[in-house]
């Protein structure tokens, strides 16, 4: 995929990455979060290997789509609004864990089918992927129906990643460290507690590491960059 993206923008053209989801895709609270770590590889990884980096540079653009709460329902109705008006190339799409929260769950592999060929009618090549691993053994129990939703739709996609399988064995207690100050009633987490659901920047790194190697061939060490990023490096090293 890497090269497709090398001969798109030699064409001068915008490469446009959209991602959607919910929180665990916004990670608007988090920063270096897996969509900002995944830009700055592909255009440090293309920038090495063309002779202008300013094409990757100013030619990959990336949307954050991500919406904190939202269900599949949501995006089905507003679909216009947070992705295909950007015109996209590549779509990330990680969601669904909030269905059964919010909407019947019954509905989920129905609405993401509506989304997935929806936004490859628009010319964009899917990517679907499955939620990473959390730190509870319940919560992940209680998503397992919302899985394999997903990956009976894994052949409808261009892609399929299977996070929750990729991300089975990285250091759980190291990646959810966040507090929820307020809660949350719906994960079931009390005030003050472990965040068990969102990871850290460590655990965004993990999650950018399996996109990373899984859809572009690409190696990268999470806890190598996090500590250049601790250091305070202008250009960590992956």
């Amino acid at each position: 995929m890497l090269k497709q993206i090398q001969a798109h923008i030699q064409t001068g053209k915008l490469f446009r990455i959209v991602f959607v989801g919910d929180s665990l895709t916004s990670c608007e609270w988090v920063h270096p979060n897996w969509r900002e770590i995944i830009e700055y590889v592909l255009k440090q990884e293309l920038g090495k290997s063309m002779e202008d980096w300013k094409l990757p540079s100013w030619n990959i653009r990336c949307i954050n789509s991500g919406l904190d709460g939202s269900t599949s329902a949501d995006f089905l109705t507003r679909l216009d609004e947070y992705v295909l008006q950007f015109d996209p190339q590549l779509t990330f799409i990680m969601l669904g864990g909030n269905d059964r929260f919010f909407i019947d769950p019954s509905d989920t592999k129905g609405n993401l089918l509506k989304i997935i060929r929806a936004v490859q009618f628009s010319g964009s090549t899917v990517i679907l992927s499955t939620e990473p691993v959390t730190a509870s053994e319940a919560y992940d129990h209680d998503k397992e129906d919302m899985q394999k939703d997903i990956r009976i739709l894994a052949q409808e996609a261009d892609y399929f990643v299977d996070m929750y399988e990729k991300t089975k064995d990285i250091p759980l207690d190291r990646i959810y460290t966040f507090h929820e100050e307020e809660g949350n009633e719906e994960c079931g987490i009390k005030p003050g507690g472990i965040d068990f659901v969102h990871p850290n920047s460590l655990g965004n790194a993990y999650i950018a590491q399996v996109f990373l190697k899984e859809l572009f061939m690409i190696d990268f060490d999470p806890e190598k960059y996090m500590k250049d990023v601790a250091s305070g490096e202008k250009y960590p090293r992956y």
